[in-house]
Order: structure tokens, then C-alpha cells, then sequence
């Protein structure tokens, strides 16, 4: 199996996966022996993380390739058209003007979906905020690379721009999550209970945005 090794001052061996490279940290003492063992021991665990990885890059490799785009859980063209003067979604498109084909259409894409998230998570926000009687201090969005949202001790809500590309259900669990942070500002049972309360499917949720977290990557 191959891995990057990294040695460095530390006591304990320790395996990570990120964009599906294996990385083993061990302490500078340790022998190659202790290391395949402790690697070998880990295989299957590897393996699975791996196969899972692969198995959303495939999924997702349109929209990794800016190639698509994913709007509101739907994989759609994006296509450069001169007829259009700024870029938008219609008839099942990602429509770009042609001055941006080319090196430019990334970071205008990236734009036009920042544009539609901070109206359309706004007001997602504020129908769930008076569904659920939970009120909180200010919203803004967020391009964080590994938070769908966040709840800072003052009830300000920040939202990840790129659940707009994820299916309303999925942004309106982030949003319950977060507003529940401004009740209770930690992962405790009583948390939990008031998230569970008013979205029962958290479980699945949470599987589906840890199948989109390749999307974090994307227009930066």
C-alpha cells in the first residue's frame, strides 16, 4: 500500500486520508518494521476510506472538473453563451458570458453562486428561524474549508456559500443545526435532542453532506 510517511517529534503513529492520499506520522525513532505493521494493521480501515473516496470523486467528477456545475443537488452544464450578459441558471444551464471562457470562468462561476446563496440562505434562514421560534443575531456566509456553518457564542450564524449547490433538505438541516447552537453552544445530549426535534433525519444527513465534502475544494 502506498503512503506518505512523515516523520516527526511525537510518541504514537497515526494514519490520515486527505483528497486520497494516505499520510503515516511516526515518531522519528521508529523503524520501518513498526511502521508497515502499524500500516498493515490499518488496512482495512484505509481501504474503506479510500473506496469511499473514489467512489464520491467519481460521482461528483463533472462538477470536480468545472466542467458542470451542482445547483440545488443538481449536476447541470455550464455553458459559455454569448448571448447572455451575466451568468445565471436557466434552462437546466450554468449560462457564462463569453468574456469569461477561459481562465476566468472559474472564479465567475464561484461568484455567481455567492451571489445566489447570500439571498437564497437568507431567506431559507428566516422561514426556518420563525418555523422553529429560534431566534438569532445576524447572518453572514462563510467560504470556510471544512464548516457548512457555524454559531459563535453571540448567536451569529455563518453559512457555507456552497450549500446552495446541495438540495434545500441538506441546507435546512445546517441551518436547524446552527440555530439550535444559539439554545445550546455545544454537541450535548440536550443539543442534539432540540436538533432532533425539529429534523429527525440527522443521521442521513449527515451522510449525504460527507458525500458532498469534496465540494469544500471547489472555486477557491
Amino acid at each position: 500500500m502506498e503512503y506518505k510517511l512523515v516523520r516527526a517529534k511525537r510518541k504514537t503513529l497515526s494514519v490520515s486520508i486527505k483528497n486520497g492520499e494516505v499520510t503515516v506520522k511516526a515518531p522519528k525513532s521508529a523503524t520501518l518494521d513498526r511502521i508497515e505493521s502499524f500500516v498493515e494493521s490499518k488496512a482495512r480501515w484505509i481501504e474503506k476510506k479510500l473506496a469511499d473516496y473514489n467512489a464520491r470523486t467519481s460521482a461528483l467528477a463533472p462538477v470536480l472538473d468545472y466542467s458542470h456545475g451542482l445547483y440545488f443537488g443538481e449536476i447541470v452544464p455550464i455553458t459559455v453563451d454569448n448571448s447572455v450578459k451575466k451568468v445565471k441558471f436557466e434552462r437546466g444551464e450554468i449560462l457564462v458570458p463569453t468574456k469569461y471562457a477561459g481562465d476566468a470562468l472559474k472564479n465567475a462561476v464561484g461568484n455567481f453562486y455567492k451571489r445566489t446563496a447570500k439571498e437564497a440562505l437568507y431567506h431559507m434562514l428566516e422561514m426556518v428561524s420563525v418555523r422553529t421560534d429560534i431566534k438569532y443575531k445576524s447572518f453572514a456566509l462563510t467560504n470556510a474549508a471544512g464548516q457548512w456553518g457555524s454559531c459563535d457564542g453571540a448567536c451569529n450564524i455563518r453559512l457555507n456559500w456552497r450549500l446552495i449547490m446541495l438540495e434545500d433538505n441538506l441546507a435546512e438541516y445546517v441551518i436547524i443545526h446552527e440555530l439550535c447552537h444559539t439554545l445550546h453552544h455545544d454537541h450535548s445530549k440536550a443539543f442534539w435532542s432540540e436538533v432532533l426535534k425539529r429534523y429527525p433525519e440527522v443521521d442521513a444527513a449527515k451522510k449525504k453532506l460527507k458525500f458532498y465534502s469534496e465540494i469544500m475544494r471547489l472555486y477557491r
